[in-house]
């Protein structure tokens, strides 16, 4: 399997998603409109993180492995399936309490019709406020390995 590929077919159908979702909420009058129908290079992304996320337990990918779960919260978000976004977001909090919450407040927020920015590692919310994962010098404790 071509890691690199995988991450442009998730890119991808993420993108592809997002654009049918925000013209569906344009044209809706509350919320977020009706979900995008899913397509073959949604099919086929979610195919492709599931068989990676299958190699845990065989391959220390845990960056990897947080990042196709976060593809899947965004993929089900997207479709409106606010269980399974949730359960996705779930997993991604095992491997990064902030970008976990982060993602499940976007999920909520998606579910009311908002939209809120990606995530970005290092952001001034990264933290908010708590610095029991950071010591004063930035440096981090703990390990996420």
């Amino acid at each position: 399997m071509n890691i690199e590929r995988v991450y442009k077919t998730m890119d991808a159908a993420v993108a592809q998603l997002r654009r049918e979702s925000e013209q569906n909420a344009q044209n809706a009058e509350n919320g977020p409109g009706d979900p995008p129908a899913m397509n073959e290079l949604t099919a086929e992304a979610m195919e492709d993180a599931e068989r990676l996320l299958a190699m845990k337990g065989e391959k220390n990918w845990d960056g990897l492995f947080r990042e196709m779960h976060e593809y899947l919260a965004k993929i089900h978000m997207e479709l409106q399936q606010y269980d399974e976004a949730l359960e996705q977001a779930r997993y991604v909090t095992e491997y990064d309490r902030h970008e976990g919450e982060y993602l499940k407040k976007q999920i909520e927020a998606h579910r009311r019709g908002e939209r809120l920015e990606d995530y970005e590692a290092g952001g001034a919310d990264e933290t908010d406020g708590d610095t029991d994962s950071v010591d004063m010098d930035g440096t981090e404790t703990g390990s996420d390995i």
